[in-house]
């Protein structure tokens, strides 16, 4: 075998390594980003004066129903769906509710505005839900609290 061939067939077994080593790591860092995202965004409107009720006339600005119900139900989810996400339960769960959260958001508010967050658009939004889509798909982790707590894969 050639010095080429077996530095080749070398860095490749690095290569699988390092991706079976750091997966779990990564898919951590991505759950601790949108759970700390979102999160903060719950609590700014939770606890921040003015918070919940200019969520509510803005809701109520874009068409979205039961404006002033619609503000506590998506300010509960951000917050709690965002702790759910940082600590690793129930987060294909969680993550099926701000998928849905952000689908309103993507269609109700900025689809119109075109791709550009700096014009109100879409491109913060179609991240979220990227992120939330790569949670869906592959739960927590091994890297959560749900995991180490819960054996159904329900509550990881």
């Amino acid at each position: 075998m050639s010095e080429f061939a077996t530095s080749s067939l070398a860095f490749h077994r690095f290569l699988i390594m390092a991706k079976n080593g750091l997966s779990q790591w990564t898919l951590a860092l991505l759950r601790v980003v949108l759970g700390v995202i979102f999160a903060y965004h719950g609590y700014l409107k939770l606890f921040v004066a003015g918070g919940l009720p200019g969520t509510a006339a803005f809701f109520a600005q874009v068409g979205i129903p039961m404006a002033n119900v619609s503000a506590v139900v998506v300010a509960f989810a951000e917050f709690v769906g965002g702790l759910f996400l940082i600590f690793g339960v129930v987060t294909r769960w969680t993550t099926l509710v701000l998928i849905f959260e952000m689908l309103v958001a993507f269609f109700m508010v900025h689809w119109k505005n075109g791709l550009l967050v700096s014009k109100g658009g879409y491109e913060f939004v179609i991240v979220l839900l990227a992120g939330l889509v790569v949670l869906l798909v592959n739960g927590a982790g091994a890297l959560s609290l749900g995991k180490k707590l819960f054996k159904s894969r329900s509550l990881q």
